[in-house]
């Protein structure tokens, strides 16, 4: 292995806006073009699936550190497992269903009982392809990987923190999933720039000072930005509102949100991801486990699979832009402060 920088990943504001200007699978390909500059021994085993992730500068530079499987993902996690167990610094990518319900056996045997230190890339997480069929839908993914032992999920919020995500997993190699999710409003880099903290959620709005606590919001993947929007709009209701993207849904950073949570009415989650199993799941479960406090929202797909359509279509008619996040919060407010009729 060469020299590599051991501090924790950060990116300045220019460079993180120009990432977030780009699609998803060129972050991937670019850091990847970055990694193997570092990492000598760096291994990206893709499906039929890798030409789309603009690899090919990589593999031009590089052939042996691109590994095509063809249409066979669980032999692409057997041979990511073999690499990843001698030695070689792994990422495995395809579309989020794919490389997650198609593969489970193989991942809990690999990745969660031999703790093989692959990193698992899913693309197209949630509504991403959705015009390709209820297939093509990665709505169980988070619920698929959270449930095995060892294992990491993360959900990035947009391009410039998805490349900090997978160049922290470069230095700290272990058994992960990162699921990447499209389109919706990127959150603008602060004068600070970006950085990542493995397993900690991230303030992107606090609540006002001197005014009761109202509602927190806990938003995962890019919808975190919409979520974002949806929160000014309330505000501009008179209502006070957080929000914290938690891009680290497991292990669950439960102080941010024992934290951030206390003494609100209502307690909302926000993801492109089935309600059952996901970030509102994982909330739900910890809440389980406290003290009874405020009610929890859980903003999702509804259990249901939904026929083809464009990713944008599809999120407005599971009220999941900032329009149906503000009225599905509005109305739950509304509905606690209705007299009982018991």
């Amino acid at each position: 292995m060469l020299s590599v920088d051991t501090r924790e990943p950060t990116m300045d504001t220019a460079q993180a806006r120009a990432l977030d200007a780009l699609d998803a699978r060129a972050v991937f390909g670019s850091t990847m073009e970055e990694l193997a500059r570092q990492y000598e021994d760096l291994r990206v085993v893709v499906s039929d699936y890798g030409r789309r992730l603009e690899l090919g500068k990589l593999q031009a530079q590089h052939p042996d550190m691109v590994v095509q499987c063809g249409i066979a993902e669980q032999n692409q996690i057997e041979i990511a497992s073999a690499l990843a167990n001698e030695g070689s610094l792994v990422f495995v990518a395809s579309y989020a269903p794919f490389i997650t319900a198609r593969v489970l056996d193989q991942i809990r045997v690999n990745l969660g009982m031999m703790k093989s230190p692959v990193i698992l890339v899913g693309l197209g997480g949630g509504f991403s392809s959705g015009e390709l069929g209820t297939s093509h839908m990665g709505l169980e993914d988070i619920a698929d990987l959270r449930a095995i032992p060892g294992i990491s999920v993360i959900a990035p919020s947009d391009n410039a923190q998805l490349s900090l995500v997978l160049k922290d997993l470069a230095q700290h190699p272990r058994p992960c999933y990162v699921r990447i999710t499209t389109g919706h409003d990127a959150i603008a880099a602060s004068s600070e720039g970006t950085r990542f903290d493995f397993g900690k959620a991230r303030t992107l709005k606090a609540f006002d000072t001197g005014k009761p606590h109202s509602v927190a919001i806990l938003a995962t993947g890019t919808l975190a930005g919409s979520a974002l929007r949806a929160a000014h709009q309330l505000t501009d209701q008179s209502i006070n509102v957080c929000v914290a993207e938690v891009a680290t849904i497991k292990p669950l950073d439960t102080a941010a949100i024992a934290s951030l949570t206390h003494g609100v009415r209502l307690i909302v989650t926000v993801e492109e991801h089935s309600i059952i199993g996901g970030l509102g799941g994982a909330v739900a479960e910890y809440l389980a486990g406290i003290p009874a406090g405020a009610p929890l929202l859980r903003l999702g797909v509804p259990d249901t699979y939904l026929e083809a359509d464009v990713q944008e279509h599809l999120l407005e008619r599971c009220g999941l832009t900032a329009d149906g996040i503000a009225q599905a919060i509005n109305a739950a407010l509304v509905k606690q402060s209705a007299p009982s009729l018991r």
